[in-house]
């Protein structure tokens, strides 16, 4: 089963604090509606792509100005070291992996989440879309998943389904391991559909840590799969500190972003003799391109707009 975490030094510099959803990145297929203060960096550009974006086309990050500026320097060649506002943290990981123990890594922690505190932050956002038909994805692969039987059920056989497989990738115990001592314990996880009918699967919970005798909370983690156009796409969110609403300001990413029924309806019922015709068949061929309206509903659509 193949998870993507990103560098713990992207979420030590990734620094914002206001969830006024106004920007956009459009990737053609989708609109995914993000905060206002973040920016868009393509991780397919910078020096961290090989451990980002691995087998996805399309890859995505979201950050705010501090972070995009620390981000460019280091494209440029710049040592973390050089960097002051890091700079207390990578003495920290430099000291820990002189020596790798329970103290240097909570001393490590608590370096991070202070800073992180102090400045209102510790969140980040990814948007991954594959060329990769979703039926041959190593995580489908891994655990048998049907598609096409997961597209015909309806939301109760969904719930069964995903209870199912909850125990199957867990183990029954409630969390997974993704290596030794490193683990997420799971508050959600569910198989359903959007408005759009489309499926996909949703899954949070808390990264845990343990070392030696304790346990390290390392933050919250979400992920939401689903497919377009037969493909697998894939938004993530990790958050250190300042987590209370990172759930919920996950979820509004996705409806705003994912769940176009408000858009489809719209241009399905439009009767408004003085709309541009052009523009709205533009709009049409965008759902439709995108995988929010069937064929059917394309070709009614279409009808109503020519009469």
């Amino acid at each position: 089963m193949k998870f993507f975490f990103p560098s713990l030094l992207i979420l030590f510099i990734n620094f914002f604090s206001t969830f006024s959803f106004s920007k956009e990145l459009d990737v053609g297929v989708h609109k995914v509606i993000f905060p206002n203060k973040l920016n868009i960096i393509n991780w397919n550009e910078t020096i961290y792509s090989s451990a980002f974006c691995k087998e996805f086309s399309n890859c995505f990050g979201f950050v705010d100005d501090k972070a995009l500026d620390i981000i460019e320097q280091l494209n440029t060649g710049k040592n973390y070291e050089d960097i002051k506002l890091i700079q207390p943290i990578i003495k920290k990981y430099n000291k820990m992996l002189n020596s790798f123990s329970e103290s240097n890594f909570k001393s490590l922690m608590k370096t991070t989440k202070s800073i992180l505190k102090k400045n209102k932050s510790g969140t980040i956002y990814t948007y991954m879309r594959s060329e990769e038909k979703i039926t041959e994805s190593d995580f489908f692969n891994d655990y048998e998943i049907e598609i096409d039987e997961i597209r015909k059920m309806n939301k109760s056989g969904l719930k069964s389904y995903s209870k199912k497989l909850k125990k199957e990738i867990t183990s029954g115990k409630g969390y997974y391991m993704f290596m030794d001592g490193l683990f997420v314990n799971f508050d959600k996880f569910l198989i359903s559909k959007n408005s759009n009918n489309i499926p996909y699967l949703i899954f949070n919970g808390e990264i845990t840590y343990l070392l030696g005798s304790s346990k390290t909370k390392l933050g919250r983690m979400v992920y939401y799969v689903s497919e377009i156009n037969n493909n697998l796409f894939i938004l993530d969110g990790f958050c250190i500190v300042n987590c209370k609403s990172f759930f919920s300001d996950f979820d509004n990413i996705i409806n705003k972003s994912f769940n176009n029924s408000i858009q489809k309806t719209s241009i399905i019922n439009s009767n408004d003799e003085n709309s541009n015709i052009v523009e709205q068949f533009e709009q049409l061929n965008s759902l439709y391109k995108s995988g929010v309206l069937t064929k059917e509903e394309f070709e009614k659509a279409k009808k109503k707009i020519l009469n």
